[in-house]
């Protein structure tokens, strides 16, 4: 190592990492000297750039492909600092297996490590201990209150996306726990492969700004530009290591076999012979041939890797589209309230109404009223219960002029709405009131306790047909809709599907489409909600919109006129 490369590994990680650590080779297993690829280039430059400008809170968060040394050059950036200077860092890794990869890399750098920082390593099982008083604790966002209990002045977030979501250990409460311990200062590195579009992962990486992005608000002023954290991707094509040779012959067949995707990635690209080649053989070695599960391994950009986790059902662009406009239409917040005959909404000043309207009631137009019920009579004891959904769908009308207007999501119970029984059937009962009396599809597997309430207050309710066992020339017809199996679950759901499909539906609620965005086909081919995430909204707008045909014309409620208490005496 010459004198300028030793004052510079001082200082810079990645200098350091190329030219004072090992690391193992992930084919041959054999331990060499490093040459760091685009995304660890990229990593070290954020992290050296906001250092050099003087950001106190350096706060990177890291979308990357499958084993492209992520995770270790996000090591080595903690070891680095801690042999600089005193420092307690946190590893969170996101199960506990993984913890005791990280805490073998650590080993190894320092087992291996050229430079002389005179700083001894005590490897501990979960803690390690350098001479200058620097610790790292090794801990996994499966243990409770992961890292806790002290300041810390440097945290790594490995596989951040894949944490848990919901329930007791969720990644939002994880990051609230653990990010107020660097006070607003130090380092954070949040480092992850795309799993789906929500949680912290997901929802921080919204709000962040590549670093030119970031600098251009640090130099007009602002203490931190966007939402305070950089973003850092490479796509799998930028890696010059991901190429297959290829012969003349196998140029040729390249190009007469091209599939929409690839002549895609040549189109905006410039994908190579070499590039095709490699994507194709690892789409059959790991991805059992599928362009899905590629993409969820080997992102092409930062925005559809994210939707390419778990295969989405719904057209992902029309919900976008949906998204967009529901920024354009807030709703109306507040109260249903009984007035004599009528039930009339109140808006609440302060938008913690009950109730969220986004077109009131009107003459001429059907409406129909649905609720998927939670899983069981008062159940709001765990940390992440189910919900009920309740909601109004209003169905597709053509005014005189010869305009058009879908199917749309009219109004709903705030969500996320945990009530008791009764009030679950008030709120029910208010809403069909409201929008003329309409009818009420309520899914009963899980609601027939909600099921009763509404029968002995009169409200209208959606009858299935059910044949008799007995005789199966006789239809009976029973209260409530209730799904038989998973082909009748999969019937409902590939009609809304095709609805999204056929952009014939409006969904102005940003609640309902976030969990459309996390609604996937699972590796079992099942439809069902993401892992922590909810599809209570998603299975009601569903079963609405299936019986739609069932919905009911509005008839406003006309108020008696009260006579005078003396009429009759007046009349005689």
């Amino acid at each position: 190592m010459n004198e300028a490369d030793f004052h510079l590994a001082a200082v810079s990680p990645l200098v350091h990492f190329e030219t004072c650590t090992k690391v193992q080779n992930a084919t041959t297993k054999r331990l060499e000297r490093p040459r760091a690829n685009v995304l660890q280039r990229r990593m070290a430059e954020a992290v050296e750039v906001l250092t050099a400008v003087g950001v106190e809170a350096v706060r990177i968060i890291v979308t990357k492909v499958r084993q492209c040394g992520g995770t270790t050059f996000s090591v080595e950036v903690i070891y680095h600092l801690c042999q600089q200077r005193n420092t307690d860092a946190l590893i969170l890794a996101n199960i506990t297996a993984n913890s005791q990869g990280i805490l073998d890399r650590l080993r190894t750098f320092s087992a291996h490590d050229r430079f002389p920082w005179r700083n001894a390593l005590e490897p501990r099982e979960t803690r390690m201990r350098w001479a200058n008083g620097s610790t790292a604790t090794i801990t996994s966002a499966e243990s409770m209150n992961p890292g806790i209990s002290k300041p810390r002045q440097a945290v790594l977030f490995s596989e951040s996306a894949k944490y848990p979501r919901g329930g007791v250990k969720d990644d939002r409460k994880i990051m609230a726990s653990i990010l107020p311990s660097l006070n607003d200062a130090g380092i954070a590195i949040a480092e992850s492969t795309p799993d789906g579009a929500s949680g912290w992962h997901y929802e921080t990486w919204q709000g962040a700004l590549g670093l030119e992005d970031y600098l251009a608000g640090l130099r007009a002023g602002e203490a931190a530009p966007g939402n305070g954290w950089v973003k850092v991707f490479a796509a799998w094509f930028e890696f010059e290591e991901n190429v297959k040779p290829v012969t003349e012959a196998m140029r040729a067949k390249i190009d007469t076999t091209l599939t929409a995707r690839e002549a895609n990635g040549r189109r905006r690209y410039d994908w190579t012979h070499e590039q095709i080649a490699w994507r194709r053989a690892i789409m059959a070695q790991e991805c059992s041939g599928s362009e899905d599960v590629f993409d969820e391994f080997y992102p092409e950009d930062d925005v559809s890797c994210f939707l390419s986790s778990g295969r989405p059902r719904f057209n992902v662009a029309v919900v976008r589209r949906l998204e967009r406009a529901a920024q354009l239409h807030a709703p109306e917040v507040g109260s249903l309230v009984e007035v004599g005959d009528a039930v009339e909404f109140q808006r609440d000043a302060t938008g913690f109404g009950s109730f969220q309207i986004w077109e009131r009631p009107q003459v001429g137009c059907s409406y129909i009223v649905w609720c998927d019920p939670m899983t069981g009579e008062d159940q709001a004891e765990s940390g992440d219960p189910d919900r009920h959904s309740i909601g109004v769908l209003r169905t597709e009308y053509h005014q005189a002029g010869g305009a058009c207007y879908k199917d749309a999501v009219v109004a709903r119970v705030r969500p996320p709405f945990t009530g008791t029984t009764q009030l679950t059937a008030d709120s029910i009962a208010l809403l069909s009131e409201y929008y003329g009396g309409a009818l009420v599809v309520l899914e009963v597997n899980m609601g027939l306790h909600v099921l009763e309430r509404l029968k002995d207050a009169g409200v209208p309710l959606y009858k299935r047909q059910v044949v008799d066992p007995y005789d199966r020339e006789r239809q009976n017809f029973m209260l409530g809709w209730k799904l038989k199996d998973r082909d009748q679950r999969r019937d409902v759901i590939d009609s809304l599907a095709l609805a999204f499909h056929n952009e014939t539906l409006e969904v102005w609620c940003p609640h309902i489409l976030g969990e459309c965005k996390t609604f996937v086909i699972d590796k079992n081919g099942k439809e069902t909600a993401r892992a922590g995430c909810h599809d209570d909204d998603v299975m009601g707008l569903a079963m609405a919109h299936r019986c739609k045909g069932s919905a009911t014309l509005y008839k406003p409620t006309v108020r008696r006129r009260r006579r005078p208490g003396d009429y009759q005496r007046v009349r005689g």
